[in-house]
């Protein structure tokens, strides 16, 4: 993939970086996704939270620890009633908000209408 990356900079497709710092970033994000680094912070949350789900692969990664990725977020869901998945969509995280515009947009609504966030 690293020769593609100098074709795919200038149309907004990769980032200025080189295939190997690419490569770390998405060990890095792996490793944060894990639930041991993530619980602590689904556990502080105390305000409504809606996650609109990302079903797609992403580039680089292998398709089955993404769906491990997001299975991790189950167990979450059933300890944090806040916690809500709004929708799942098709996109992956690097098209969510140009595809599935709709849907963040729906999550946002959701949460606009809950107790927590209504001003009196």
């Amino acid at each position: 993939m690293s020769p593609l990356f100098p074709i795919a900079r200038p149309l907004g497709l990769a980032a200025r970086m080189s295939a190997a710092q690419h490569a770390e970033i998405n060990i890095e994000a792996n490793e944060l996704c894990a639930p041991a680094a993530l619980d602590p912070v689904f556990d502080r949350l105390t305000v409504p939270t809606r996650y609109v789900l990302a079903t797609g692969g992403n580039l680089g990664g292998d398709p089955k620890l993404m769906e491990q990725i997001r299975a991790n977020l189950d167990p979450v869901l059933a300890r944090h009633p806040n916690i809500r998945v709004s929708a799942k969509v098709a996109s992956n995280h690097s098209k969510i908000l140009r595809n599935d515009f709709r849907a963040v947009a729906d999550a946002v609504r959701e949460l606009a209408v809950t107790p927590a966030h209504q001003v009196a």
